[in-house]
């Protein structure tokens, strides 16, 4: 009977060795089953995306997609991604997005270069990077944040203006998230876009100077609500039917010692132009008025008005006179508005020569 008993406690005590370890099997085993499960449904999800794509004309290319990240996370990765509609066409390099399981609605994607795109008419864009991430949040009601950041980008531009545009920066955000205090009346959307060490040529024969540039925008877009992106530009006049809206909080340009901010309210008019208007402050940018109006570099009403309003060009350097000191940082000064109305730009009680606005669709 005591060689029973003995017997008994000995399979007792071996059971709760090795219970906490046949339980973790068994967690394992069911965690296994689940990311799988999950796997599978991302795969079927995916091919349901690309054949609602193709019906609405946009032809998605994924090469060499796989469907990975055991055991906590859900990888999708493509070799290449392209896309086509009609002529249209765009491609980059490698692609990886990844959520973890226990947050599928945060996606944060790696994208390689290069950029490549052309709409088949003869307009083409070529862009590169060190980095490009972006992190896009979403809530089973709503899209609630998305941002993206590109280390060291450069853009070439071919086929939209007679001379070939290119551009380089530093680094490069832009965050979009529904406005907390107008989005539910509104339908609005916070916008900002910041470049920092930007290199553009043709700025530099616009503005003048050849030093770089930082730029930031800070932006809210109103009766955005309801953008699906698949067809952009019945979004776009849905947006302008509906008194759709974009104001600019600030937007600061910042190039050496010439500064410019604005800040206003632009829409689409019945024609589909730019409208509305925006209120400017600069410093340094005597040069560029003038050029604007027809005055020129050394007179005319954009000299007259650059006086006016503070912007005097920077005195001629005497070489009999010893160097001076680095000048202080001019202040600011308010400027006459720039106002887009009827497809023309005014600045202040004077149309900009030359410049006609045409509808954008």
């Amino acid at each position: 009977m005591a060689e029973a008993v003995n017997a008994l406690q000995t399979r007792h005590s071996r059971f709760g060795l090795f219970a906490p370890f046949v339980l973790l099997g068994l967690v394992a085993v069911a965690w296994s089953i689940t990311w799988f499960v999950i796997r599978q449904r991302t795969a079927e999800g995916l091919d349901a995306w690309l054949v609602n794509e193709a019906a609405a004309g946009r032809q998605w290319t994924c090469a060499d997609r796989s469907v990975g990240g055991y055991p906590f996370r859900i990888e999708v990765s493509c070799s290449t991604l392209s896309l086509r509609r009609g002529e249209a066409a765009a491609s980059v390099g490698r692609l990886l997005a990844v959520a973890q399981v226990y947050r599928p609605r945060h996606v944060i994607a790696e994208v390689s270069g290069p950029l490549r795109a052309s709409d088949g008419a003869g307009a083409a864009v070529e862009a590169d990077w060190r980095l490009l991430q972006a992190s896009v949040q979403s809530a089973p009601e709503a899209f609630q944040r998305a941002s993206v950041v590109v280390e060291e980008p450069k853009v070439q531009l071919t086929g939209l203006t007679p001379a070939e545009l290119d551009s380089r920066a530093g680094r490069l955000e832009a965050h979009v998230r529904p406005d907390p205090a107008r989005f539910r009346t509104e339908g609005a959307y916070d916008v900002a876009l910041s470049a920092g060490v930007m290199t553009i040529p043709a700025l530099n024969s616009f503005v003048g100077g050849d030093e770089p540039a930082d730029l930031s925008l800070d932006t809210t877009v109103t009766q955005a609500r309801g953008m699906t992106g698949r067809n952009v530009i019945d979004d776009v006049e849905r947006w302008r039917e509906a008194g759709g809206a974009i104001a600019v909080e600030r937007w600061t340009l910042a190039k050496g010692t010439r500064r410019l901010e604005a800040k206003g309210l632009l829409r689409l008019d019945d024609l589909h132009r730019p409208a509305g208007q925006l209120d400017l402050a600069a410093a340094g940018l005597q040069d560029l008025i003038g050029a604007l109006l027809g005055g020129g570099r050394t007179g005319g009403i954009g000299a007259v008005l650059g006086a006016l309003t503070g912007q005097t060009a920077p005195a001629r350097p005497n070489a009999q006179q010893p160097p001076e000191a680095p000048a202080v940082q001019p202040q600011l000064s308010p400027l006459p508005p720039l106002r887009l109305d009827s497809g023309r730009i005014y600045f202040g009680p004077f149309a900009i020569p030359g410049v006609r606005l045409t509808p954008l669709y």
